[in-house]
């Protein structure tokens, strides 16, 4: 199953869960692939493209929860920081 199905799925079981921390996580995620997919001439993403993007997107929360430790805003890093776990059961086991 591709990244962008699995996702689908998420978002479905987090709605039914009502987990808003993994809905917005996955939402983003979602939007991600719909922006990526209407920028390229390719009509649909490869696998390679759909890991890059969530790598991208895992990425952002670190260095976003990095900031507001920084700041002493732990209650949002740490909102970041879940997100960030969520976002990395759809990357490759390294």
């Amino acid at each position: 199953m591709s990244i962008q199905k699995e996702v689908m799925e998420q978002i479905k079981t987090a709605m039914k869960a009502k987990d808003t921390v993994a809905l917005e996580a996955l939402r983003a995620l979602k939007s991600a692939f719909l922006l990526a997919n209407t920028s390229g001439n390719n009509v649909s993403l490869s696998d390679a493209d759909e890991i890059k993007i969530v790598q991208k997107l895992v990425k952002q929360r670190k260095d976003s929860a990095a900031l507001y430790s920084e700041q002493g805003r732990n209650d949002l890093a740490e909102q970041e920081l879940d997100q960030a776990k969520i976002l990395e059961q759809f990357l490759p086991k390294q």
